[in-house]
């Protein structure tokens, strides 16, 4: 074999690279901050956001979709000759309020016994707890069902939610990024000294 038949490559020389695909840069190259902290935070920012952001539009929209609001009562009659347990209160029902006075009338017409009450509650937690009220002549063992309070939290945890997910995509889309960005970078330095 001749000296100049010898085609074995350089070991510093770079292996040959197809020109028409994208290059991209060595492992040694690429930070470890840029492939592994930078998605691993956006990951982070995206489990935040996302709670956050649902949280703060659930608060902008509950009250205007009837989510929350007004209380709703449930009345059920007390039987002639049955006396309530001592612990129950006894509510006058000239002490209700108007809008205590309407939900009753309309949950005794109800066949679910239910009613929402539309405006003041003065007895809310006498009401809570369950009171006889006498209407009519007649018994009725009255409380609030549900309380449908309304979440209270500061709005602007959606836009706050709505950032952390955005800039936590940008970091776990770090590390393509600058791969493509450290490839064209690499293919614009070949080309200058070609």
């Amino acid at each position: 074999m001749n000296a100049g038949d010898d085609t074995s490559s350089d070991s510093t020389e770079p292996p040959a690279t197809d020109e028409t695909g994208p290059i991209e840069p060595t492992a040694s190259s690429e930070s470890l901050v840029l492939t592994y902290a930078a998605p691993f935070l956006g990951v982070l920012l995206i489990a935040a956001g996302i709670p956050l952001s649902i949280t703060g539009g659930y608060v902008v929209i509950q009250d205007g979709i009837g989510l929350c609001g007004d209380p709703s009562i449930t009345v059920d009659p007390v039987a002639e000759g049955e006396t309530p347990p001592e612990t129950v209160g006894t509510l006058p029902a000239a002490t209700l309020s108007p809008a205590e006075r309407a939900a009753l009338e309309e949950a005794i017409d109800s066949p679910l016994r239910e009613a929402t009450v539309d405006g003041e509650m003065e007895n809310r937690e006498t009401l809570l707890e369950g009171a006889v009220v006498e209407y009519e002549g007649d018994r009725y063992y009255v409380r609030i069902a549900s309380r449908n309070s309304c979440l209270e939290v500061a709005p602007l945890l959606f836009p706050i939610g709505a950032i952390a997910i955005l800039i936590g995509v940008i970091g776990v889309l770090t590390p393509p990024i600058y791969r493509k960005m450290a490839g064209f970078e690499e293919r614009m330095q070949r080309d200058r000294t070609d």
